[in-house]
């Protein structure tokens, strides 16, 4: 019997993460209740501390959607953090260089951003399709090319700003994305409608276009696509690239809606929170948003943990651990006994 589903469960695990952590707060010698105050306040409590989560969850909810397009297509990107830095790159490419009003200037970013991230996807993808390279393997390994080259071309290579700084010079007040909310802490622009509009499309080209199908098709299925005449190896590939651009997309909103330049080592590692956040949404694109938020949340309110509640900063971490966690033993004992064995048998067939 299903104990729960879809939304139930996701806050089923989100009480347990935060149960857990008012008994690990209280082992450390703090109070629950200033915990629950500080991680209220932190998050959501204040004008600028909800300003601050907005921006935390906007690029969670893109790297989010990178790992459940490519789940959907039966394959594992990990490779988020590194198309996520290549989309800075992509970015901040075209916000030094290129000249333009910014009603053009601010959708080429964009595309830009999102078309580095496809590429470097689309290398993992390629793999995968024509070598039976395992996507895990390669995408971990992509990360790093890709972190090592976007800093080296910030600290010593022709991006440098010079003066023994570890980033790029600003890029033009044309490139900057429009803010909605100036607030003083931290804008919000429209990347809050950028990030909504992708989980919408998502949804739609997932759930109402043939394209969509064939893609879960591939995934859940690809012995039976491949014999229904379906070109998987397409389909891989275009599964990674799609990803790609979507991690792509958040490093190139974080270049144009929040630094306005590219520093080394800027991400805080979004990238590989987006696998936390698409196994919260259960893969589901509308689940992207409240699991973004959750996690978006939790990272705003970490100072505020620290500083009015003595909470260390692991506690947080290990919040966003426990709820992974919970959702993963939910998924394990709400499936059938039938549903594991017909699993079994269709893995002996397919041997």
């Amino acid at each position: 019997m299903r104990i729960t589903s879809g939304f139930g469960s996701a806050l089923i695990a989100v009480c347990i993460g935060l149960a857990i952590s008012l008994v690990l707060a209280a082992l450390t010698g703090a109070s629950p209740l200033l915990t629950l105050r500080a991680i209220w306040v932190g998050s959501f409590g204040t004008l600028d501390s909800l300003a601050v989560t907005i921006n935390n969850t906007i690029p969670l909810i893109l790297t989010g959607m990178a790992v459940l397009v490519a789940f959907k297509a039966g394959l594992f990107n990990i490779g988020g953090e590194g198309q996520l830095y290549m989309g800075a790159l992509g970015a901040v490419l075209v916000g030094l260089y290129v000249d333009l009003p910014g009603i053009l200037e601010v959708p080429l970013l964009l595309v830009v951003g999102a078309l580095f991230g496809a590429l470097l996807a689309g290398v993992a993808g390629l793999l995968k399709a024509y070598t039976g390279a395992h996507e895990v393997i390669s995408t971990i390994m992509l990360n790093y090319i890709a972190q090592f080259f976007v800093n080296y071309m910030v600290t010593k290579g022709p991006l440098n700003k010079g003066s023994y700084s570890a980033q790029t010079h600003p890029i033009k007040p044309s490139a900057h994305l429009p803010v909605l909310w100036n607030n003083p802490v931290s804008p919000v622009t429209i990347s809050v409608i950028i990030a909504v509009a992708c989980v919408i499309l998502i949804h739609w080209f997932l759930t109402r276009t043939k394209q969509g199908f064939v893609l879960n098709t591939v995934g859940l299925n690809p012995r039976m696509a491949t014999y229904a005449g379906t070109n998987i190896k397409g389909y891989w590939l275009f599964g990674m690239m799609l990803a790609g651009a979507f991690a792509g997309l958040a490093g190139a909103i974080i270049v144009g809606g929040v630094f306005h330049k590219l520093v080394a080592n800027f991400s805080t590692g979004a990238g590989f929170a987006g696998i936390a956040v698409a196994l919260l949404a259960k893969n589901k694109p509308l689940g992207l948003i409240p699991a973004a938020l959750l996690f978006g949340a939790l990272n705003s309110a970490n100072l505020e943990l620290q500083l009015s509640a003595g909470v260390p900063k692991d506690v947080v971490l290990i919040i966003q651990a426990v709820v992974i966690l919970s959702v993963a033993i939910q998924a394990v004992v709400a499936e059938r006994p039938e549903e594991r064995e017909v699993a079994a048998v269709d893995k002996v067939v397919n041997k």
